[in-house]
This record gives C-alpha cells, structure tokens and sequence, in this order.
C-alpha cells in the first residue's frame, strides 16, 4: 500500500527521506569523482547485489568510462531491519582481477563488516588496487572505522528502504529512499 507521503510494507511505515533528484545529483557527482581518479584506465566495476544493482547501474553510466568491465558479487548480512553481525559469501568473483583497478560498488555502508571482509577477500586476489564506492554510508553504525573513497550521502543510522535497498526482497522499486516513520 502506498500514498503519496507514505510507503507501508509488512505493517512499517515508511515516510520519504531522499528524493530521486536529490540521489541523481548526488550520484553524477561521484561518478565525476570517480571519472577523474580513473582517467585513461579501464577498472572493473564490481556491483555487491542485490541491493547496489540500480546505484551501479546509474553510478557507471555517469563516470563515462566506456571500456570497462562491470561484474557481481554477492554477500549477506541483513535480516529484516537490522545486520546479523557475521557475512556471508552468496556468489562470488569468477573474473580474474589481479594487477586490475577494482571499484566496488555498494548501497549501504552500515557496520562497516561487510565492506572489510570483501576488501580482504579481493586482495587475496592481487588487484592493482581496491577502491569502495557507496550510496549511502552511516558513520555512526560503524564498528570497524572503515571510511567508503567515494560516498553518495552521509546518513544516520536509520533503517531505510527504495532506489534498490529493500526490506526482505520489498521495496527495491521504488525511485526514492524512504525511512521509518518515526512515532
């Protein structure tokens, strides 16, 4: 059920926290960061599903680095509203990335587990370099002092849901980002 201030799943309710203009803005600003940074190399993108598919997805067409290669990855450590603490490896990388710039792409820095056990993973794998790009980062939540190189927005720690984060596969859809209504 939705109206037009509110998004209601499974008995939350939802109420708009970023706009689809304000995420747009935000989005090309990083991906001209990122433009920049990589001039005159072809890094491979690497996009942690499910989540991060439509921040990547916008994020790599705005770098407009036409020549490189964009593949996925996927870990898990969400259930329901909250992080489960421990990470775990869903798929993995089958491309070969050593002496290769690695830009991995993310739509939540919350804990900060997550993004440090991907990081040790791929130097495993001898890359040139590993540089973490995500939408939306929450400082507070941070239990590892793990900083993202390039950050969309800076948030509190609030559950939130839309432009590709969900709430149990839900959600994902929606252009904006919704947070829970607070009483």
């Amino acid at each position: 059920m939705q109206t037009e201030k509110q998004v209601i799943i499974d008995g939350l309710t939802f109420v708009p926290y970023l706009t689809r203009e304000e995420i747009a803005t935000q989005v090309k600003r990083v991906g001209k960061e990122i433009a920049k940074d990589y001039e005159g190399k072809a890094p491979i993108f690497l996009c942690v599903l499910t989540g991060a598919f439509v921040f990547a997805s916008d994020l790599i067409r705005s770098t407009g680095i036409n020549d490189a290669k964009i593949t996925f990855i996927r870990y898990k450590s969400y259930e329901g509203t909250s992080s489960t603490g421990s990470v775990k490896q869903i798929i993995g990388l089958t491309d070969d990335i050593k002496g290769r710039d690695v830009i991995i792409i993310e739509d939540i820095v919350d804990t900060g587990l997550t993004a440090c056990r991907m990081i040790e993973d791929l130097k495993k794998q001898n890359p040139a370099s590993v540089k973490f790009a995500t939408l939306l980062f929450k400082p507070e939540s941070s239990q590892t002092g793990f900083v993202p190189d390039y950050i969309a927005f800076k948030i509190p720690p609030k559950f939130i849901i839309g432009y590709g984060l969900d709430l149990d596969g839900k959600a994902r859809n929606i252009p904006d980002i919704y947070v829970i209504k607070e009483d």
